[in-house]
């Protein structure tokens, strides 16, 4: 269960706690009067559920009413109760009962994330896109929105890092192909063709969070060595040429022994006149 909600914000979304005086300030509102909430995180409704909920509502009607501001001119917003005004709309039911309160832009984005953050239905992505929202419309931090919605600001951060990822993938979070625990194991590659085609390969084998995790190590660790493999040949070449011009410009043998960072370099004389052009050579240079 997810806690941290404060008490105010929970008094404006909480249906199950409704005041006698509030209970008796339903209204019946017609459906096609009531838009929904800009700020819903959530983009997908599971189209079974809601036919269940249709089917509910037509039988035993809509035992809680929704929660909607005022806009003027007879419409609605709705705060909460997304679900049932539409099921509503799919069982044919004209009219809906409804409480109207009165909330600021603020509060009715913050309520839509709180709301539906708090029931846990939310996929990954959507998750993360109502963080981004909520952190980029109230100007506050990742520790105030934790606050809010009672959880840690890591798991809000990991959660927002999925946001990174190619469309592809999150296209596989949302229809529930990949967990996020897959999602953030991805997400070490960087690389968008790499994380592209681990994706598929974790789908294709069936693999868990923990072997996902260990095959991205297991891939990371051989890339490591590979790289450093590259370079230390990159380097070899480099000295190596290095090394050639050094002989085409004194006419002998020259050796260098060590590194780029650090050596020496060792020219060698077999005669004393070679050690007297060497020494013309170091003076024409200097």
């Amino acid at each position: 269960m997810k806690h941290g909600l404060g008490k105010g914000m929970l008094a404006l979304i909480d249906e199950n706690t409704l005041s006698e005086i509030e209970q008796n300030q339903v209204v019946k509102i017609p459906v096609e009067n009531i838009i929904p909430n800009r700020y819903q995180p959530r983009k997908k409704f599971n189209e079974e559920t809601l036919k269940e909920l249709a089917i509910s509502i037509k039988e035993n009607g809509i035992i809680q009413p929704v929660i909607v501001s005022n806009l003027g001119n007879g419409k609605y917003e709705l705060i909460a109760g997304e679900r049932r005004w539409k099921a509503a709309q799919l069982a044919g039911i004209p009219e809906i009962p409804a409480i109207i309160r009165d909330c600021s832009e603020n509060e009715r984005l913050e309520i839509a994330l709180v709301e539906n953050i708090q029931r846990e239905d939310l996929n990954p992505i959507e998750e993360a896109l109502a963080y981004k929202e909520i952190l980029e419309r109230l100007s506050i931090t990742q520790d105030e929105l934790a606050q809010k919605i009672g959880k840690n600001r890591s798991s809000i951060t990991n959660t927002l890092r999925l946001l990174k990822l190619p469309e592809y993938i999150k296209e596989m979070l949302i229809s529930g192909a990949l967990t996020e625990g897959h999602a953030r194991a991805i997400l070490a590659l960087e690389d968008i063709d790499k994380m592209i085609a681990f994706a598929d390969y974790i789908i294709q084998n069936n693999l868990s969070v923990r072997e996902a995790e260990n095959e991205v190590k297991k891939f990371l660790e051989k890339e490591k060595y590979v790289s450093r493999e590259t370079s230390e040949k990159k380097e070899d070449f480099i000295l190596k040429n290095t090394e050639d011009e050094l002989i085409r410009t004194f006419g002998t043998k020259v050796e260098i022994k060590g590194n780029r960072k650090r050596g020496r370099i060792e020219i060698h004389y077999f005669s004393d006149e070679d050690f007297a052009r060497l020494l013309e050579i170091f003076r024409k240079l200097m």
